[in-house]
């Protein structure tokens, strides 16, 4: 192909719009909603989490994690523009007084745009600590 050809395929192209930036679509946005601020050792986290995407979320997964355990709900193949989820985390029973729990929410759509969001909350022992 010669260089004469090439600048013409070029400009039929760029006149016609196929150089153009492609319109890029939203990110999932992500809220997460835990009921306490404490947990006990054992104890259940509770909360709501929601994602939400005009182009459709199609996963979306919420953790609960301590530095020696993770407890999880997700949800694959959503394919819905809305999501949530109610969710019951287990803290592992051996989880020391005072110990973080990292709360995270993720949603991926389907361009694969992922978006979490985190909280945390801390493992108490009523009556003091252990």
């Amino acid at each position: 192909m010669t260089l004469r050809a090439i600048a013409a395929i070029v400009g039929l192209c760029a006149s016609s719009g196929c150089l153009k930036e492609r319109a890029r679509l939203d990110v999932p946005s992500v809220s997460l909603t835990i009921e306490n601020t404490t947990v006990e050792p054992g104890g259940i986290i509770r909360g709501v989490a929601w994602a939400k995407d005009q182009s459709g979320i199609i996963f979306f997964l919420v953790t609960a994690s301590t530095p020696d355990s993770t407890s999880r709900v997700q949800l694959n193949r959503v394919a819905a523009d809305s999501v949530g989820i109610d969710f019951e985390l287990k803290v592992s029973s051996r989880a020391a007084a005072d110990t973080p729990v990292s709360v995270r929410a993720l949603a991926r759509d389907n361009q694969d745009f992922e978006v979490s969001i985190t909280d945390t909350i801390f493992v108490r022992i009523e009556g003091g600590s252990r």
